[in-house]
């Protein structure tokens, strides 16, 4: 009779239970460094679906403003395109690891693994010893100031385009149908050159001096917009899952918003009818 009153406790406790506790809980990191505790349901091209831990509602979260999800194995579940990027960024270069138990750990090189199922980083210390740590131990990894050159480079490219850009919209604007191609596109970007001897160029383009220095000003404001806003110093595990990271760590590239459009739009279309007839022949042809 006892026995038989035991498995019926235990019987009625499992009914009871609720599941989010035994089931293996998710951790949604997003890229100002917030977290969500949950059960990830299902993640498709534009969003992830989960059950909240709090409230045991089903809710959803756009896909682009995820950083990172991790379980409670200390295994990364999902990460995107910007966790990936500042992963590249960090590698090679020297700098110092602040981990979640506030220990500060300076390296000489850094590199990162791809494996999810224990995500480690491999540190190269300045007094020339090597050894693997869990990547989810880290809070912060601050590098030199040699990570300024993405500063350098956004700089130049900003400017420079604009530039090009505000030529192509003025040779729009005055474009004579009654004169060749060529010669029409030149007389608008010869103005962003010097003169230059070589090819019989002699005078200076009316617009070049203001290449010559809006372009170099707007290295020097992206090195010192990056400076002010600490862009060496990386986030990845929060201190408290209530309190953000310090800045966000979305990278923001129009390449990669380009190519993740073009590939999700890819996808969608080969999942409907016409799209998995016209894949599936391509493919056939290909092999």
């Amino acid at each position: 009779m006892k026995r038989l009153l035991e498995i019926f406790i235990i019987f009625i406790t499992a009914l009871s239970a609720d599941s989010l506790d035994t089931d293996v809980n998710h951790v949604i990191i997003d890229h100002k460094g917030n977290s969500i505790t949950c059960i990830i349901d299902s993640i498709d091209l534009d969003r992830v679906y989960y059950k909240n831990k709090k409230d045991n509602e089903a809710s959803q979260i756009d896909i682009s403003k995820v950083y990172f999800i991790y379980n409670d194995y200390d295994r990364i579940y999902h990460y995107d395109w910007s966790y990936h990027e500042n992963l590249r960024r960090i590698t090679n270069r020297t700098g110092k690891i602040i981990t979640l138990d506030n220990d500060s750990i300076s390296f000489k090189n850094i590199e990162f693994s791809s494996n999810r199922i224990s995500p480690e980083i491999l540190v190269h210390g300045t007094n020339d010893t090597s050894f693997y740590m869990k990547s989810l131990d880290v809070y912060k990894i601050q590098t030199d100031y040699s990570i300024l050159h993405y500063a350098v480079e956004r700089g130049f490219w900003y400017s420079f385009s604009s530039f090009i850009l505000s030529a192509a919209i003025d040779t729009k604007i005055k474009w004579d149908d009654d004169r060749r191609f060529a010669p029409q596109v030149w007389d608008q970007y010869n103005d962003l050159l010097p003169a230059i001897n070589i090819l019989n160029r002699k005078p200076t383009g009316v617009t070049y001096a203001s290449v010559s220095y809006i372009i170099p000003l707007s290295v020097l404001g992206s090195m010192l917009w990056d400076i002010y806003k600490d862009k060496r110093s990386f986030y990845f595990h929060p201190l408290e899952k209530e309190t953000p990271y310090p800045r966000t760590m979305y990278v923001f590239s129009p390449k990669h918003i380009v190519e993740s459009f073009i590939q999700k739009t890819l996808v969608r279309i080969e999942r409907s009818k016409i799209g998995k007839y016209i894949f599936s022949g391509i493919r056939k042809k290909l092999n």
